[in-house]
């Protein structure tokens, strides 16, 4: 394998980790102490590294984006160095996995995960939807400022402008329960804020009063734009896969109290708990997070690349994977927020990603199929150990196996994120299919250390002999022949 430099081309995974746990070449992605790669550092948390980060500093590129601007929801929209370009991460082609595997329910079978009762959707609706002011930015792309903040003893304003370029913020809900959108939904009441204003829950009045969630499409009054977002994004509904949200319809709505016309989302309600409120519900005795099992991450892995793959097969990115975008309701996992999707060949639109979780090459070279698997391998990291630092010192690396107990105790884990996460884009998986072969083969030790038998599985390059050719490797020889097989005269 060559000191790092290649994978095993027959597990596909990175190079075993030496004796001292230090992996000798750079390329690995794993950040040593003393032989950081990086030459900055974040500020800290989430929210402050993705709303205040520049154009950070690596030794691995020599131009980033000149943007870097931070949405109300948190994400990373970055231009691509400001030109359209017509480049991409060199790659080979994804595979078409579209859920039909033998992996057909959450834990491959291979372990049980507990379930997340479906709630009744009623309970979702909260009672005084406020945003903190904290999370209150402006939501014009190239801005990001903090507005809506309190000074002195005056409480932070819900509604304005902002100070910084003038644009108009509201934190209001524009819907209240009661109101029939597209007369058809009638709205119970907001689920969460987000980035394009408030999420809603209603019920779709025209098909078996079924619960439907409204989100907001595009944060602007203007109607020309508007009716090209909506055509824009019309592809989303011919998506379908049981682990990614339905979506059902575009439409608008005009708002009475402003004049304005909005549009909005119409998806599946999906009931249930996202990964990052599964995870941070585990808590130690002393009240510290207490990280996922690794089986139990590997199997929302699985899921996540299986609802991957099938967007790679249409021809269509994700974006943006984390922790927050994966809701699991009873024995599955959906993918819930489609904002970030776009098709492979789209150079023009804003790149949606998240600080810690997005791949490095994005900023210059922008999305594709390798930084998509990226965004899982740094979600299973967030969710198996206490990954401090990740969207800032470590946001492009992996800390020191020495320093991580469920590295040291799952080797081929470790060999699996490095690979996922390796620097170079061309030696990840080469599509969401094998990565999630070589997962399933990774829990599948996982199992074996923590059970102590064996659990093999067959072989998806070798397999039984369907017919026998010959049962001789040489006939019989006939006449004399000599050592150097020449007859003799």
């Amino acid at each position: 394998m060559g000191g790092g430099e290649l994978y095993c081309d027959t597990c596909g995974l990175a190079p075993v980790v030496a004796p001292g746990g230090m992996i000798g070449s750079s390329p690995t992605g794993v950040a040593v102490p003393g032989r950081s790669s990086r030459t900055g550092t974040g500020t800290g948390g989430a929210d402050s590294a993705s709303s205040r980060s520049g154009s950070r500093a690596s030794s691995r590129t020599s131009s980033r984006s000149s943007t870097s601007r931070r949405s109300v929801s948190g994400r990373l929209s970055r231009s691509l160095s400001g030109r359209s370009t017509g480049r991409s991460v060199s790659v080979r082609s994804s595979g078409t996995s579209s859920g039909q595997s033998a992996r057909n329910r959450l834990g491959a079978g291979l372990v049980s995960v507990p379930e997340v009762p479906r709630p009744d959707p009623r309970a979702a609706v909260m009672e005084n939807p406020e945003v903190p002011e904290r999370k209150r930015f402006c939501s014009r792309s190239d801005c990001g400022a903090p507005v809506g903040r309190a000074r002195g003893d005056r409480p932070g304003r819900t509604e304005g402008f902002c100070t910084s370029c003038g644009h108009p913020y509201s934190f209001v809900p524009k819907l209240r329960a009661g109101d029939i959108v597209h007369g058809q939904y009638e709205v119970a009441g907001c689920l969460a804020h987000g980035g394009l204003g408030w999420v809603y829950l209603a019920v779709d009045r025209a098909v078996s009063d079924r619960w439907v969630v409204l989100k907001g499409l595009l944060d602007t009054g203007d109607q020309d734009a508007m009716a090209a977002a909506i055509s824009e994004r019309r592809f989303l509904a011919e998506i379908e896969h049981s682990n990614i949200v339905r979506i059902y319809n575009f439409v608008e709505h005009l708002d009475q109290r402003t004049g304005s016309l909005d549009g909005y989302i119409v998806m599946e309600y999906v009931g249930g708990k996202s990964l990052k409120e599964i995870a941070n519900g585990r808590r130690t005795p002393e009240g510290r997070r207490d990280p996922l099992p690794v089986e139990q991450a590997c199997a929302y892995g699985i899921e996540a690349l299986e609802a991957l793959g099938h967007l790679h097969s249409r021809n269509l990115l994700y974006c943006d994977f984390k922790v927050d975008n994966a809701i699991q309701t009873e024995d599955q996992l959906k993918l819930i927020d489609m904002g970030a999707v776009r098709r492979m060949d789209d150079d023009e639109s804003a790149i949606y990603g998240t600080v810690g979780y997005q791949a490095p090459e994005v900023a210059e070279v922008g999305p594709s199929v390798a930084s998509d698997l990226y965004t899982v391998a740094r979600t299973l990291a967030v969710m198996t150990f206490d990954f401090q630092g990740y969207t800032n010192v470590f946001a492009d690396s992996l800390p020191d196996p020495e320093n991580i107990a469920v590295f040291r105790t799952y080797e081929s884990f470790y060999r699996f994120l490095v690979r996922a996460t390796d620097p170079d884009p061309a030696r990840r998986f080469a599509s969401a299919q094998e990565m999630a072969e070589q997962l399933t083969g990774v829990l599948r030790e996982v199992v074996a250390v923590q059970s102590g038998r064996p659990r093999p599985a067959l072989s998806t390059l070798f397999g039984t002999e369907v017919r026998v050719t010959d049962t001789e490797l040489f006939a019989e020889p006939t006449e004399d022949v000599s050592l150097l097989g020449a007859r003799r005269g």
